[in-house]
């Protein structure tokens, strides 16, 4: 298994994190254990100890309360424990030697789990210009915390898919270039940097009508990681990827960051195949 290379526990749909962590030492998997793993009071005794090589990635490990973390929320409550959740996945990320802990922009609006990857409930106007001074406020005290700890922050880009687009209206922040651009012109600190979900980048350039290569052009600086999955342009829905991936002719730009195959319910040979592909892709 190269290095930089990570499975997302999305692949392992349906298996017990401990089947998971048998499958990762048998075939030599690295693992990111992602959101969608159930709570568990012994989960981060369990990441912390499985004898992979890892990483921890926005809601993992999951509270026994669930919320919706939301870096931009003017819900103080919810706004608190998205940033304490970020400082302890830090945390965590250092004592198991990983690069870095991720999580997703901020949203304008607080939705329910129910609705994520789903039409939002948009039953209010919002100002988005409040919503960005929280965000970086946020992850100011985040970055802070990642100094003391010597590991570093990601911020993952936001989808915004047609069905959540009404009126021309964007609820969810860094979604395209524009705002990513904003957030590394206001923020400039070495331990931030920008997870790229292709997938979601794909989605949202269909969605406002941009051109996805010169987005990609105007945030490469930004990107320290990679998820990578595929979709028909009009939800994200991890699909595997094949030889039409769009991003495959830039991965041997990125061969020196982390990369991680977030596509669902994969067998372990189709695990294996998409990891060669990467591989193949990158020489």
């Amino acid at each position: 298994m190269p290095d930089n290379i990570y499975i997302s526990s999305v692949a392992f749909s349906g298996c017990s994190v401990d089947d998971m962590i048998a499958t990762a030492v048998e075939n030599d998997f690295n693992i990111e254990f992602s959101s969608g793993m159930s709570y568990r009071n012994d989960m981060e005794s369990i990441y912390l100890n499985a004898p992979v090589k890892k990483l921890a990635h926005n809601y993992f490990p999951a509270p026994l309360a669930p919320f919706v973390i939301n870096l931009a929320s003017s819900n103080r409550v919810i706004r608190e424990r998205s940033v304490e959740h970020c400082i302890n996945g830090l945390r965590i990320s250092k004592e198991s030697a990983a690069p870095f802990f991720a999580a997703h922009a901020g949203f304008c609006i607080d939705p329910g789990a129910s609705e994520l990857g789903q039409p939002l409930t948009i039953d209010h106007s919002f100002d988005k210009a409040l919503h960005w001074s929280i965000f970086l406020e946020s992850i100011n005290r985040i970055l802070s915390e990642a100094e003391k700890l010597q590991t570093n922050f990601l911020i993952e880009n936001n989808v915004i898919a047609p069905f959540n687009y009404h009126h021309k209206t964007n609820p969810l922040l860094c979604c395209e270039s524009n705002d990513i651009t904003d957030l590394f012109n206001a923020i400039s600190h070495p331990r931030l940097g920008l997870l790229l979900d292709t997938a979601h980048l794909k989605v949202s350039c269909i969605t406002l009508g941009l051109d996805i290569e010169q987005e990609l052009k105007m945030i490469k600086p930004y990107i320290s990681a990679l998820h990578h999955s595929d979709n028909n342009g009009q939800a994200d829905t991890n699909e595997p990827l094949d030889d039409t991936y769009w991003f495959l002719p830039h991965i041997k730009e990125y061969n020196n960051k982390v990369q991680v195959i977030e596509v669902k319910n994969l067998t372990t040979e189709e695990m294996h195949k998409h990891i060669k592909l990467l591989q193949y892709a990158a020489n």
